[in-house]
């Protein structure tokens, strides 16, 4: 961090707000910014992209997961916004470095927020999706990639809570002797959440792709259509999301810890990084927004129309021609009409039932 310069309060003393000329001059500010002014214009173009093909679709059914992968791109475009524009900040010695690590953390959260939705929306929406498209399973998929991401959220969310109050103590015992060892439990805390997170983001996404091959090779319908173009790379940049994620922690934890580590080696992993998360978006939102995927049924669900039947008709006009070889036996002698019966008389109460048995009629037919 640069020092603060003027006097005490979270902002500078001096009265004038413009950069001195010590602002950037060194080189891994410069990268920084650079970093974060490209990205933040990549996520605006994702941003544009998503709510073109998300909310102005043509098909009749909506698309699988679009909510999720709105909402994980809102909060990537303003967590950049946030870091560049406390990166000048503190860089123009506008801010205090206690105040810049402190506000820091909103993008930190606001992070843990975006890749959580995006990991749910590939493993959770998507996946269940292509399952119920090619007949397979998808509740089972949806249960076993639900608790893949629930195990991978709580654990960033719970290493990104230790991490904040890492931060908070690293300014409030700075000048306290004791207060190392308690930060260095929560560093190796941390590290190991984070760490576990790693792994079961990679086993989860490992997962993702064999589900996204799997279901494009049994799906009849899923072979012919355009996701057959996309599913692959989304496989491929899903897997290289998750290891790169993994990477990323391993290398900042060993830069933080003193080792060995190149500035280099870590752009070069946070670029890969950041590479792989835009592309795994991009492909999301192309998969979800294609016919294949937005507005089809399953297959074993088959849809027949029958159409109905008149009601059959027992009565046939008379033929005034003797009928050929080939008409209908029922044709040939239509139905006759019957004279009605006679309703039913009372009975009489001075009336004699009639016995069979008995020579003598009854005297009332006397």
């Amino acid at each position: 961090m640069a020092p603060r310069r003027g006097g005490g309060g979270i902002f500078s003393g001096g009265s004038s707000a413009s950069c001195s000329s010590s602002a950037f001059t060194s080189e891994l500010p410069r990268i920084d910014l650079g970093y974060l002014a490209t990205y933040l214009l990549i996520d605006l173009v994702l941003l544009w992209v998503a709510a073109r093909k998300l909310f102005r679709f043509k098909h009749s059914s909506k698309p699988p997961g679009r909510w999720l992968l709105m909402l994980s791109i809102i909060p990537r475009v303003c967590a950049h916004a946030w870091s560049l524009l406390f990166l000048v900040l503190d860089q123009c010695l506008i801010t205090t470095p206690e105040l810049t690590v402190k506000l820091a953390l909103v993008s930190t959260f606001l992070h843990v927020i975006a890749i959580s939705l995006l990991v749910g929306a590939l493993m959770v929406s998507i996946c269940k999706r292509l399952h119920q498209i090619a007949n397979m399973s998808p509740r089972l998929i949806a249960i076993l990639h639900g608790l893949w991401t629930g195990g991978f959220a709580g654990s960033y969310l719970i290493a990104m809570c230790i991490y904040a109050a890492e931060a908070v103590q690293q300014f409030e015992y700075s000048s306290s002797f004791s207060s190392s060892p308690a930060l260095e439990s929560l560093a190796r805390a941390r590290n190991g959440l984070m760490i576990l997170a790693g792994v079961l983001f990679v086993a989860g996404m490992l997962s993702t792709a064999y589900t996204l091959l799997s279901a494009m090779s049994r799906g009849s319908n899923l072979k012919t259509s355009s996701l057959r173009r996309y599913a692959p790379f989304l496989a491929a940049t899903c897997v290289g999301f998750a290891a790169t994620f993994l990477a990323e922690q391993i290398v900042t934890y060993r830069l933080l810890r003193g080792t060995y580590v190149t500035p280099d080696s870590y752009y070069a992993v946070r670029f890969l990084y950041m590479f792989f998360y835009s592309a795994s978006f991009l492909l999301a939102v192309l998969i979800v927004t294609s016919p294949a995927l937005a507005n089809n049924e399953p297959p074993g669900v088959v849809q027949e129309t029958f159409q109905q039947q008149p009601a059959a008709s027992y009565a046939y006009p008379v033929q005034p021609n003797p009928p050929g070889p080939n008409v209908p036996l029922m044709q040939q002698y239509p139905q006759q009409s019957y004279p009605p019966v006679p309703p039913v008389q009372p009975y009489q109460a001075n009336q004699q039932p009639y016995d069979p048995h008995s020579p003598r009629p009854p005297a009332a037919y006397y």
